[in-house]
């Protein structure tokens, strides 16, 4: 489409020309000629600057910037909403395609998508306007809510409960057994896994990442949570509203997470570990105590970040202290000497 009418749909205002033809939008440094980028914090000026888009979305003009503006409120939310114009959000026939297999006692909502190869089993709800792509698997009593979207290789085991606008990206598995044993003699005996899964509206899980149903009772992870590719939920955890698991976290049983807490990569909890609400945890950290309410965290085991970046300026310090301290032997074992 033409800038200008691209600046229409954004509701923003064109500084240039707008008979420019564009067709897409990129990162700044990945941008070409016939695309858009944005531009939300100045550090990125020069390195627009060096490129050649069709047009930059910026909060206000740049005067000295060689470019196609268009004056956006909130350039990265323009962005998002470009993207989309361009490329829109596939849509999907509704109805159970005749390679699916759909146990006939389940109920699938007829405004829903089951595409060939899926499975829903004995008693599963499949509710209205979800999409349930192929090598799907939707076990024995499970109930998936209204506008869900569960792409290929996602697994919800029985009697798991999934609410409404619920995202399952690539291979998620949710409702496998939770990793539970106890020692006996000289064998691990499995104990028995009975309890569900429960994921809440709203929430988002990213490629290969698990969680697992309870011992007894609920997993559960709250509404509005987003969480990352190749992330861990064991069994009982109770993950709060609103939180973000970033790459690898991986949670052991019964550890609880309070809402608006995020989790960056790699984080670990011990298991029946308290995270209170608000908290944020650095990447890489293991949390071995519980933390209360708005904590900032990192290291190994997790402690106040600000005491975390002064034990790590320290430790670079440590090879001249030790020859300094070397030096100061000698010199105290002269002096006693005389």
């Amino acid at each position: 489409m033409k800038l200008h009418e691209l600046a229409t749909l954004l509701g923003g205002r064109l500084c240039g020309d707008g008979e420019v033809e564009v067709t897409g939008i990129a990162q700044v440094d990945d941008v070409r000629e016939d695309e858009i980028t944005f531009v939300d914090d100045t550090r990125y000026l020069a390195a627009v600057a060096d490129r050649t888009p069709a047009a930059v979305l910026v909060s206000e003009e740049i005067p000295d910037l060689n470019l196609t503006q268009i004056i956006v409120p909130e350039p990265r939310l323009a962005a998002m909403q470009a993207a989309a114009v361009f490329v829109p959000e596939p849509t999907f026939a509704p109805g159970v395609d005749t390679g699916a297999l759909c146990d006939a006692s389940a109920t699938i909502d007829p405004t829903a998508t089951v595409m060939a190869g899926a499975y829903v089993g004995p008693r599963a709800q499949v509710g209205a306007r979800s999409v349930i792509m192929p090598q799907v698997y939707v076990g024995a009593d499970a109930v998936v809510g209204a506008d869900c979207r569960l792409h290929s290789g996602t697994r919800v085991g029985d009697r798991c409960r999934l609410g409404d606008r619920v995202i399952c990206h690539f291979n998620v598995a949710i409702g496998g057994d939770g990793y539970g044993y106890f020692r006996s003699a000289d064998e691990h005996v499995k104990i028995p896994q009975k309890g569900i899964a429960v994921i809440e509206d709203d929430v988002e899980i990213g490629a290969n990442s698990c969680v697992d149903r309870a011992t007894f009772g609920r997993t559960v992870v709250g509404a509005g949570t987003k969480i990352d590719n190749l992330v861990q939920v064991a069994h009982n955890c109770l993950i709060g509203k609103r939180c973000l698991l970033i790459a690898q976290v991986g949670l052991a049983g019964s550890v609880v997470v309070g809402d608006d807490t995020i989790l960056a990569g790699r984080v670990a909890v011990v298991p029946h570990g308290r995270i209170g609400k608000g908290c944020v945890v650095g990447p890489l950290s293991g949390v071995t105590k519980d933390l209360p309410d708005g904590s900032v965290v990192a290291g190994m085991p997790a402690k106040n970040h600000m005491d975390w970046k002064r034990e790590l300026a320290a430790l670079t310090k440590m090879p001249t202290a030790l020859k300094t301290l070397k030096r100061l032997e000698r010199r105290v074992d002269e002096l006693e000497g005389k």
